[in-house]
C-alpha cells in the first residue's frame, strides 16, 4: 500500500508543473490599448548656436502577426522649434540660439493588436528578393553595431544552419542559439554584435545586435527595431495549466526579419519565436541603434566647453488588455525542422530555462504509473486474502 501511496503522490505533484518542453507552441490573439506619453529635458550649455532634433514619429505599423495604429498623436515644445521639417520615419525640429532648457512631450494613445497562427512561410534558402523588395535589401549590410562580416560570426551562423532547407528553421536556429548563449547584463555599456559574440552577455541592444549580424551574414534581411515595454504579466492558457511571463517598464529593442512571401515578421530574442506580444510599443526602425529617427544633433560656439544634458521620463500605461492566447503544443526543440513545422501552427514562447512542462511528462508517465499502480494493487489484494485464510 505504501508502493501506491507513492505512486499516487507522484501523479499529484506532476499535475500542476509546467513547460518542461524547450518552447511552448501558441495560438490566438492579443489585443491592448496603450497611453503613450514620453518627455525630454535638454539643459542647453551657454555658447550652444543650435540644437537640431530627430524625433520618432512611426506610431502606425501593419507588419505580419502585429499591427499598432495611433488614435491620437501630438507633439508640443517648451519653446516652438525655428524650424520642423518631416524626414523618413519622423520630425526634425531646429532651434537656432537656443534657450538655456528645452524639452518637447510626445504624446499618443495607440492600440495594439497581435495575431499567433503560425507563419506558414514557403520562403527557402537562400533567401531570393525580388524587385518589389528592394526595402529589405538594406537590411542585408553590415552596420555600424551589426558587424555580420566579422568571420567567427559568420562561421557560426553557418553551422547554426547548415541543415535548414526553410527560412523560418534558419531564423529558428540561430535565435535559440542567441538565446541559450547570452546572459542578461543590465551594466553592460558596449552593445555592438562583435563584443555581444565574444562577451556572451548585454541587454537588449546586445541581444537584438548580435541576432541581426548572425541572420545578415547568412543572407537573411533583418532590422532593428526600438520601442517601449509596458510592464506587466502576459498569460497563456493550457490545458492543464497556466503559463505566463512578465515585463518590465522601460524602453527596449527587439528585431524584425524579412520573408518574401509573408513580408516583415516580428521576433523578440529574449522570449518569442514569429510575434512580440501586445506589450511592445514600437517607436522606429533602422540598421541599428545608431540608425534611428531618434537622434540629437548640436552645435557650439568655438569658446564654450560645456556639455549638453538629457532628462528623460516616460509614463506608458495599458488601458485595455485582452489576450485569448493559449499553448497548442509543446517542443523539445530537437531540430530545425520540426520546429520550422510547429512554427508553421503557431507562434512560439521561448522559455528553455524556467519551464516544466508536466502535461507532456505526466502523459508520458501516465500508462507506466497506471499500470505499476494496478499490479501493485492486484498483488495487495491477493496478499491480503492469503492473510485471511
Amino acid at each position: 500500500m505504501k508502493i501506491i501511496a507513492c505512486a499516487l503522490i507522484a501523479i499529484a505533484f506532476l499535475m500542476p508543473l509546467q513547460g518542461f518542453g524547450d518552447a511552448l507552441i501558441c495560438q490566438g490573439s492579443m489585443a491592448s490599448t496603450v497611453h503613450y506619453a514620453t518627455t525630454r529635458e535638454i539643459i542647453v550649455p551657454e555658447g550652444t548656436q543650435k540644437i537640431v532634433v530627430q524625433l520618432p514619429t512611426a506610431l502606425n505599423a501593419s507588419l505580419f502577426a502585429y499591427s499598432q495604429r495611433a488614435l491620437s498623436f501630438s507633439i508640443s515644445y517648451s519653446k516652438k522649434p525655428d524650424e520642423v521639417a518631416a524626414t523618413n520615419g519622423g520630425i526634425t525640429a531646429t532651434w537656432v540660439n537656443p534657450p538655456s532648457r528645452l524639452s518637447y512631450t510626445i504624446v499618443a494613445n495607440l492600440t495594439i493588436d497581435v495575431r499567433v497562427d503560425g507563419l506558414n512561410s514557403n520562403s527557402q534558402l537562400p533567401i531570393r528578393l525580388n524587385s518589389s523588395d528592394h526595402g529589405a535589401s538594406r537590411y542585408l549590410a553590415p552596420s555600424k553595431y551589426v558587424q555580420s562580416n566579422d568571420s567567427a560570426i559568420k562561421k557560426t551562423a553557418e553551422t547554426l544552419i547548415s541543415n535548414a532547407d526553410y527560412e523560418s528553421a534558419a531564423v529558428t536556429s540561430i535565435m535559440l542559439w542567441v538565446n541559450d548563449n547570452l546572459r542578461y547584463d543590465a551594466n553592460v555599456t558596449n552593445h555592438d554584435a562583435a563584443w555581444t559574440f565574444q562577451n556572451k552577455r548585454g541587454t537588449c541592444e546586445n541581444y537584438a545586435q548580435l541576432s541581426l549580424a548572425l541572420l545578415r551574414s547568412v543572407g537573411i534581411p533583418a532590422r532593428y527595431v526600438s520601442g517601449y515595454l509596458v510592464g506587466g504579466d502576459i498569460t497563456v492558457s493550457g490545458s492543464i495549466a497556466t503559463y505566463g511571463y512578465s515585463w518590465d517598464a522601460g524602453p527596449h529593442s527587439w528585431i524584425e526579419v524579412y520573408y518574401p512571401d509573408l513580408g516583415w515578421v516580428p521576433y523578440e530574442p529574449q522570449k518569442t519565436l514569429g510575434f512580440v506580444d501586445d506589450h511592445h510599443v514600437r517607436e522606429s526602425v533602422g540598421a541599428d541603434s545608431s540608425d534611428l529617427p531618434n537622434k540629437l544633433i548640436y552645435t557650439y560656439a568655438t569658446s564654450s566647453n560645456g556639455r549638453l544634458a538629457l532628462n528623460e521620463s516616460s509614463d506608458v500605461t495599458l488601458v485595455r488588455d485582452t489576450s485569448t492566447l493559449r499553448v497548442v503544443n509543446t517542443s523539445a526543440v530537437s531540430s530545425q525542422g520540426v520546429m520550422s513545422q510547429e512554427m508553421a501552427h503557431g507562434g512560439v514562447i521561448n522559455d528553455r530555462i524556467n519551464t516544466f512542462d508536466g502535461e507532456t511528462l505526466l502523459s508520458q508517465l501516465a500508462v507506466p504509473l497506471i499500470v505499476t499502480v494496478g499490479v501493485v494493487a492486484s498483488f495487495a489484494f491477493l496478499l491480503a486474502r492469503r492473510r485471511r485464510r
